[in-house]
This record gives C-alpha cells, sequence and structure tokens, in this order.
C-alpha cells in the first residue's frame, strides 16, 4: 500500500516538474527529484504514524490528491489518513514553496471513514473550496463539512448530518450552492435544505418537505426544468413497484418543491408504477420526467403482458406538466425507441422467443382483433450475428460492441431504415432500474 501511495506522489510530482523518459532508458527506473523527495519528507513527517485513508465513494478516491485551493495558480496537496484516538478522521494539506512542501494546516473530525471528498467554487473567490463527507457509524447519518482556505488557515463554513447531498447553483450566481437531504425525526417525510453563501457565510434558507422517507431516495439529478430554471429532481420508491420525483427550484426567491401538493405533502402527479428515471430525453437542455403507460396484453399471448410506452413530460416553475415525446424503453436489451405520434392509441409490443432468436416486435391492434406488424427488432451476438443481422428481411441498424442491432421493417410502419435509425438509441447505464 505504501509504494502504491508514494508512485501516486511520484507521478504527480513528474508531471509537475516535467520529467520525461528516454527511449534508450525506457526500462530504466526515473530518479526522484529533489522536489519530489521534499514532498514525500513533509507527507511522512506530517502524517506519523497515521494510515492512509482514501475516500471510499465519489469521484475523487485517492489517498493523495491535488487541487487549487488559494486560487494562486499552484495546486496544494491533501492527504487523507486516520490516526487511533480522538478526532480520528485527518486531512494534511500541503502547499508547495519552490522546491519545499510545508504543512499548511490539518483538518481533524470525528468518524470512522472518510466517505467522498469534492471540490466546489462556491465564495465566489480564486480557489475552491472542499466539501467532505464522513461516515460516523452505524444507523448514524452521515456527516458533510465544507471548509474555505483563509491564507494558511481552513475555516469551516458548515457541519451538517445528511442522508443526500448535490453541489448545483440553483440561484445562477456562477457560485455553487449546496442542496441536502436530511432526516425528519419527528415526522415521515424528510426534508431538503438549500444552503448559499451570503454575506461570508453558508446560509440556509427555509426548508422544503419531501414526499417520503430520507432511506427510500434512489437517485439525485440536477439540470433545468424550464429554461433558465435549474433545479434538483430527487426520486424516491414511494411503495414495491412505484417511483415518485419530487422537484426544487428556486421560485420567487424561495426555495420550493414544485411537485408537492399543499393539502396531501406528496408529489402524486409524479407517481409511476415503473423503475425509469428523469433525463433530458430529448437533448434540448432540459430534464423531462416520464409517465409510465401500461399497453394492454394481447389475449392469449402472454408475452405482450407488463409492456409499456412511456410519455415524457417537462414542469414549468408553477408544476405543470408539457408532453413532449413517447418511447419504448427495451431494458433488456439496452435499448429505447422513439415513437411515432401516430403509434399510439393502438400500440402494442410482444416478444418472439425461440431457439435461434429474440425480437421484440411493435405492432398495431386493428379494431377486429388483428395485427399489423410495425417493426420487429433483434440484437445479435456471437460469431454468427454479422449474418443473422441482415437474413430473412432484416436489415442492419447498428453495431455495439460485439452485439448486432437490426430490424425487420414493416411498410405500415411509415418508416425508411434511416428514420429508424434515427429513432433507435441505447439507454445510459446510470438510467437502468437496477442502478438506482
Amino acid at each position: 500500500m505504501k509504494r502504491m501511495l508514494l508512485a501516486v506522489l511520484f507521478g504527480a510530482m513528474m508531471l509537475l516538474a516535467g520529467c520525461t523518459l528516454q527511449s534508450e532508458s525506457l526500462y530504466a527506473l526515473p530518479e526522484r527529484s529533489p522536489t519530489y523527495r521534499e514532498l514525500e519528507k513533509a507527507v511522512q513527517t506530517a502524517k506519523g504514524s497515521a494510515s492512509y485513508s482514501a475516500p471510499v465513494s465519489g469521484t475523487n478516491r485517492s489517498a493523495i490528491q491535488q487541487q487549487d485551493l488559494d486560487g494562486d495558480g499552484v495546486n496544494e496537496f491533501l492527504v487523507f489518513c486516520k490516526i487511533d484516538g480522538v478526532r480520528p478522521l485527518r486531512v494534511l494539506i500541503f502547499h508547495g514553496i519552490e522546491e519545499r512542501y510545508e504543512l499548511m494546516c490539518t483538518l481533524e473530525s470525528d468518524g470512522t471513514a472518510f466517505d467522498s471528498v469534492q471540490y466546489a467554487q462556491i465564495d465566489g473567490q480564486p480557489g475552491q473550496e472542499i466539501l467532505i463527507s464522513r461516515r460516523i457509524g452505524e444507523q448514524v447519518q452521515p456527516f458533510l463539512s465544507v471548509y474555505t482556505m483563509n491564507g494558511k488557515n481552513a475555516r469551516e463554513l458548515l457541519s451538517s448530518a445528511y442522508t443526500a447531498y448535490s453541489v448545483v447553483d440553483l440561484d445562477r450566481n456562477l457560485r455553487s450552492d449546496l442542496f441536502v437531504l436530511r432526516a425528519n425525526p419527528g415526522g415521515p417525510c424528510a426534508y431538503a435544505e438549500l444552503y448559499r453563501f451570503q454575506d461570508g457565510e453558508l446560509r440556509k434558507d427555509p426548508e422544503a418537505s419531501l414526499s417520503t422517507a430520507a432511506d427510500s431516495v434512489k437517485r439525485l439529478l440536477t439540470g433545468n426544468v424550464a429554461k433558465d430554471v435549474p433545479a434538483v429532481f430527487v426520486a424516491s420508491t414511494y411503495d414495491e413497484r412505484n417511483l415518485i420525483t419530487d422537484v426544487f427550484i428556486l421560485k420567487d426567491r424561495s426555495f420550493v418543491n414544485i411537485t408537492q401538493n399543499a393539502e396531501s405533502g406528496q408529489s402524486a402527479q409524479t407517481v409511476r408504477n415503473y423503475y425509469v428515471y428523469s433525463t433530458d430525453i430529448d437533448n434540448d437542455g432540459l430534464i423531462e420526467l416520464p409517465n409510465t403507460i401500461e399497453l394492454p396484453a394481447v389475449e392469449g399471448d402472454p408475452q405482450s403482458d407488463g409492456q409499456y410506452r412511456i410519455v415524457w413530460y417537462n414542469l414549468n416553475p408553477n408544476g405543470a406538466c408539457i408532453d413532449k415525446i413517447s418511447t419504448y424503453h427495451n431494458y433488456s436489451e439496452g435499448w429505447f425507441l422513439y415513437l411515432p405520434e401516430e403509434w399510439f392509441s393502438s400500440l402494442r409490443v410482444t416478444k418472439h422467443i425461440s431457439d435461434t432468436l429474440t425480437g421484440t416486435e411493435l405492432f398495431r391492434l386493428e379494431q377486429d382483433g388483428t395485427h399489423t406488424s410495425l417493426v420487429t427488432i433483434y440484437a445479435f451476438s456471437g460469431e454468427q450475428a454479422p449474418a443473422l443481422s441482415e437474413q430473412d428481411g432484416r436489415v442492419l441498424l447498428t453495431q455495439r460492441g460485439k452485439v448486432y442491432y437490426s430490424a425487420l421493417i414493416s411498410e405500415a410502419s411509415g418508416l425508411t431504415l434511416e428514420m429508424l435509425r434515427d429513432r433507435f438509441s441505447f439507454i445510459s447505464p446510470d438510467l437502468f432500474p437496477d442502478n438506482g
């Protein structure tokens, strides 16, 4: 472990010092620079008997990280470690002076582990603030602490228990705000807090209620709910089969949940009986919410049961819904189709499964009970995939890795191959139900 972490330090210092390897010495171990040795010495002296303790989640998981905290154009080094005793979690912050490194300050805190660390521009001054979340113990909410550098010292702007948080600029002032979800010991529903930097402090807006308990939250997403209206979308489990989404914005300078009914305290209009999450499905810069419509099963065809059309809609700042587009999502094969409007009223979906191939057929149910095929989509893998994808009237839609996607297109669909390709897309990995 020690060698690995020293290698991280060495690699970082090579970049800073401009070290290069010549081709004739490609297999020789590079000589450690004086700057590297100074940093290693400073870290070992300050760390003492403490052990390295890297954050366990998030995108910044190294025990040694670099970030320009004070805005002078030179990265500071942050070393995450843990000791035995009181306030065991330590962050050692080092600043470079010419070819030397000195310990600027040490952040000490309680907890069993660093959960995550982020960096964000919060106070509007040069440099980045540090957001550190810490695990405290079993059945205890983790803690979030926010620090800003003041010369060689760090000042704590916030320390708060939380169940989930996100960095977002809801007031559009080019500074990051903190959206924090917290459990409510006095009631069944969690609540959301918004912290904004004002008059030298992180100040909290009046809190807004969530529709569910804190442990029901599955996913936080930030994006625009309407043009120039940033929002936080919180998807939670409503019951065993349903999801519910709360949408939080700043409206008339007040922090509000625009989906929540004042009488019921819940965002009933966003309940859906299918695990699919909000996203910018049409790439217009706005986040769409899904409304699922179960398609009627065809008598005698069990494969047509449990199929859905998804209607995607925007919310305006007053909470009104604006329908945008409809899709059919095939999660088992990882793709979806943007559906033509003329298919909506009589669309049905079934699966064709045999020993040699599996296809997903979208068809129109006629008034006399017969059905008219619109398009059937297949996914092939293996050595025979290229050939199978273009047999028996099928045409190749696209290829992803070693999987070939092909289609059997009916004239009744009104689609050409190019039109179908434009409507065919892959599901983003973070939108799969199992990802929560």
